[in-house]
């Protein structure tokens, strides 16, 4: 959650200046919620990327002359939601039913995906579009198809190379994935909020398929013309104040 929090110079109590406060608050939230909407239709065909969506909340924020004012916070949410599969023929694409992530291997540790469109490696091995090793059985997944029989996953998450079972890939859930920290390139990483990985106990994973976003974009449309419309009003707002302003100035003190 990002907090954003005014100070004042000392005498200046906070509701002489209230409604450009406020105007100024609902403004930068509106800009905020702008860039989560625009970050949405730029993945709108990323696949199994996941929704960000974006709430406020109010909370009291304290003033130098122990007054206190109502503020406005932002907390961001990850909608886990099921996005829709479709295939592809290409047997190196993984799409999980249900809940589930596949585990990779990154410089800064296992790192967690719903984005199942991977490939193999110089060496053979099963990794993401960003060359990070997907796991399975708690290491790098090797497959090296030698009589042509062909590579193949069961449902359940077990891989067959020329007809010889050659371990499971990895695919865990968490306690509360919302507390999942989004890490960019489509991963995420554990915190204490969401709980650790544990194994999945009914993995469903259909080869040649790829889960698509999440993302409505007509849906994220009308957002985004919501928001220009809201972000109107704030500058409305703004420009009646200074109006206010203005006129007691200079009219106010002006003798009869």
């Amino acid at each position: 959650m990002q907090n954003i929090g005014f100070s004042f110079s000392q005498g200046l109590h906070p509701h002489t200046r209230l409604g450009h406060m406020e105007a100024l608050e609902g403004a930068i939230l509106l800009e905020r919620r702008q860039q989560v909407i625009s970050n949405n239709l730029a993945n709108t065909n990323t696949a199994g990327f996941k929704k960000q969506g974006l709430t406020f909340e109010e909370y009291l924020l304290p003033q130098i002359d122990a007054t206190r004012r109502t503020a406005k916070g932002e907390i961001e949410k990850t909608l886990f939601t099921q996005g829709p599969t479709h295939e592809t023929g290409n047997p190196l694409d993984f799409a999980i039913e249900g809940e589930g992530f596949f585990v990779v291997q990154t410089p800064a540790g296992n790192r967690y995906t719903r984005a199942g469109n991977f490939t193999l490696d110089a060496q053979n091995q099963l990794v993401t579009q960003e060359g990070y090793p997907v796991l399975g059985d708690g290491a790098p997944i090797i497959l090296q198809d030698t009589t042509g029989k062909g590579i193949w996953l069961a449902e359940d998450g077990r891989f067959f190379v020329d007809e010889t079972e050659m371990g499971r890939i990895d695919l865990v859930t968490f306690p509360n994935p919302d507390g999942l920290d989004r890490m960019g390139q489509n991963l995420y990483a554990e915190t204490r909020a969401s709980g650790q990985p544990v194994p999945s106990e009914t993995p469903h994973v259909r080869q040649g398929f790829i889960e698509d976003s999440n993302i409505n974009p007509v849906e994220e449309m009308v957002n985004m013309i919501d928001m220009f419309r809201a972000y109107e009003v704030q500058q409305k707002t703004l420009q009646s104040v200074d109006h206010l302003d203005d006129k007691a100035v200079n009219e106010v003190g002006r003798p009869a």
